[in-house]
């Protein structure tokens, strides 16, 4: 599951969430060039490497996606959703929306959420509240502006007001996600396979 929003839009604060309150859930760990923040940690948070490093995980087709995003660059390693996926683990992948389209093109049946801020304001105290620059917050929200324009590409719409609504929401698409015939094609076989045995 891809989960985007403009930056300030709470997609990290949603994901942990998301990931504190359903065990299918598990966070697909990207790596960026940017400097860690208070709090992150490597392998936990993201994985922070040199410019060098990423160069070469992007040659060697490691990457899923990956984007530049304020001078930084993120990319998903193809590694880290696979170990989930064969575990039996729902990835979730909070990347800007470049990302999303490139992880749909290469992954059709992956499901895509955008995350959207109950208004304006709410975003712009969002990013103020972690102490970013005016230049900053001029530069976040001029993308926003472009960001959202994308967001009729994705599948569902989440408004994150309250967070455990918004958790909830993501919980309830995977809930439906979960039910669809392409996702069972398994069941069903292994169902035709056992009525073929039977003597009619």
């Amino acid at each position: 599951m891809v989960i985007a929003a403009p930056s300030g839009g709470g997609k990290t604060a949603v994901r942990a969430k998301l990931l504190e309150c359903d065990k299918r859930f598990r966070f697909s760990i990207t790596c960026t060039t940017r400097p860690s923040r208070a709090g992150e940690a490597d392998g936990r948070d993201y994985y922070f490497v040199t410019a060098a490093r990423f160069s070469a995980l992007r040659r060697n087709g490691k990457l899923l996606e990956w984007a530049k995003v304020h001078g930084n660059l993120y990319g998903t390693p193809i590694s880290s959703v696979a170990k989930l996926l064969q575990k039996g683990f729902i990835p979730v992948m909070t990347i800007d929306v470049k990302g999303a389209r490139s992880v749909k093109r290469i992954f059709p049946e992956t499901v895509t959420v955008f995350l959207l801020p109950p208004d304006l304001s709410t975003l712009t105290a969002r990013l103020k509240k972690r102490r970013e620059s005016p230049e900053n917050i001029r530069i976040r929200l001029r993308t926003a502006r472009n960001e959202i324009k994308e967001a009729e590409f994705f599948d569902y719409l989440v408004i994150n007001d309250l967070l455990g609504e918004a958790a909830a929401g993501i919980r309830k698409i995977a809930d439906i996600e979960c039910l669809k015939v392409s996702r069972r094609r398994a069941e069903i076989r292994k169902f035709s396979r056992e009525l073929a045995k039977l003597r009619l």
